[in-house]
């Protein structure tokens, strides 16, 4: 009775080394592939001195993707400075006139060298926020599994948020499902 014990312990043991082995091969082996890019993937941008920002991503599901201004700030008082420029939640900020500082935007989307899509957004409100950034949303798009080049080139913007720092950012819901073709 006890030998039997054993041999199923070395069993186990044997059957553990090789799942870890295989483990192991499988984490080496994905660096070796081309892998998605982690959402979200974020890029600097300062209003008055940068053209335009350049994000590139490789993406493997076909979902909805969200791109997005976020406004950081460190403190109370630049909370407060950035809730004025961003404004109140877009669904109601018409009817309150607290709308904040509108930004504009020329979107240029490629997949590869083909042109995805390119669209002038002008963009006001705020739709969430955490407890270090405002975020207003610029775009939602559909996109399929590939690899993008976004570029992001702010237009007409007034000179209230001149010197400004953002992060132009793009996400998707970790929740969401696949779309299907």
């Amino acid at each position: 009775m006890l030998a039997r014990g054993v041999s199923r312990r070395r069993g186990g043991l044997r059957a553990s080394r090789w799942m870890f082995i295989g483990l192991l091969v499988w984490l080496f082996s994905t660096r070796f592939v081309g892998a998605a890019t982690q959402l979200p993937v974020d890029k600097p941008l300062r209003f008055g001195t940068d053209k335009s920002v350049e994000l590139f991503a490789k993406l493997t599901r076909h979902r909805v993707y969200y791109l997005d201004i976020a406004f950081p700030f460190r403190d109370a008082q630049e909370r407060a400075y950035m809730s004025r420029i961003v404004g109140e939640p877009t669904r109601i900020c018409k009817l309150s006139g607290e709308c904040g500082v509108p930004t504009a935007f020329i979107v240029t989307v490629k997949k590869g060298e083909d042109l995805v899509l390119r669209e002038e957004k002008r963009v006001f409100g705020r739709y969430a926020f955490d407890v270090k950034r405002y975020y207003r949303n610029i775009i939602t798009i559909q996109l399929k599994p590939g690899s993008y080049t976004i570029t992001v080139e702010p237009t007409e913007n007034g000179n209230e948020i001149a010197d400004l720092e953002a992060l132009i950012e793009l996400s998707t819901d970790a929740r969401a499902t696949d779309l299907k073709d």
